[in-house]
């Protein structure tokens, strides 16, 4: 199993991530610490403030010069052509994460660990429906404390991959199994109360 992908604090850690960018990797995923809520609206700002500084700094150009375009079930894009830059986004309560490629498909996913989340009594129903037959089992065999970590590992591998082919949430079936095995997925190194992965294509 590959080494968690790093994730770069933003602004602290802003020249590593930008030297990922810059390398023959040419993939970097930041972060954003956010207000511990559900409520989005300020995670989306402090992000996409966070993405055009880097892109800025990337392209060589003003931060206040980058634009995206973003539309409901699609992934912003960075509102220049011919940059072939992709971009990720995902929030959860206390932080928010984005992934930049150069020249690739990407899809993040982040999810938060809850306090008790092992117990809820639709996990095993949302895993056999989304994640499929040979996930959802692996699941049911953990210990209860192990589960609701396993779960989130599992079920943002599944929406990065997702997020990655362009696809909406969508149960489990063969084909979208096949479909997402096209897509390299990597966990991300992330504060032990969230769990996250990237996927590339």
């Amino acid at each position: 199993m590959p080494a968690p992908l790093p994730v770069h604090a933003w602004p602290a850690c802003a020249e590593q991530a930008l030297a990922e960018l810059r390398s023959e990797r040419a993939l970097t995923v930041i972060s954003v610490c956010t207000p511990e809520t559900e409520l989005r609206h300020l995670a989306r700002r402090n992000i996409r403030n966070a993405l055009q500084e880097a892109l800025g700094t990337l392209l060589q150009r003003s931060a206040t010069s980058i634009h995206f375009m973003s539309r409901p079930g699609q992934a912003m894009a960075l509102d220049l052509p011919n940059t072939h830059l992709s971009l990720s986004v995902s929030h959860a309560a206390g932080l928010s994460v984005a992934a930049i490629r150069v020249g690739g498909a990407i899809g993040i996913d982040l999810m938060r660990i809850e306090p008790g989340a092992a117990e809820l009594p639709d996990l095993a129903r949302v895993a056999h429906d989304y994640l499929g037959p040979k996930v959802s089992a692996g699941l049911a065999m953990l210990a209860p404390a192990l589960r609701a970590a396993s779960f989130a590992q599992a079920w943002t591998r599944h929406e990065a991959g997702l997020k990655c082919l362009g696809l909406p949430l969508t149960e489990w079936t063969p084909a979208l199994e096949t479909g997402l095995a096209t897509c390299a997925v990597t966990a991300l190194a992330l504060p032990a109360s969230y769990r996250g992965a990237l996927a590339a294509r």
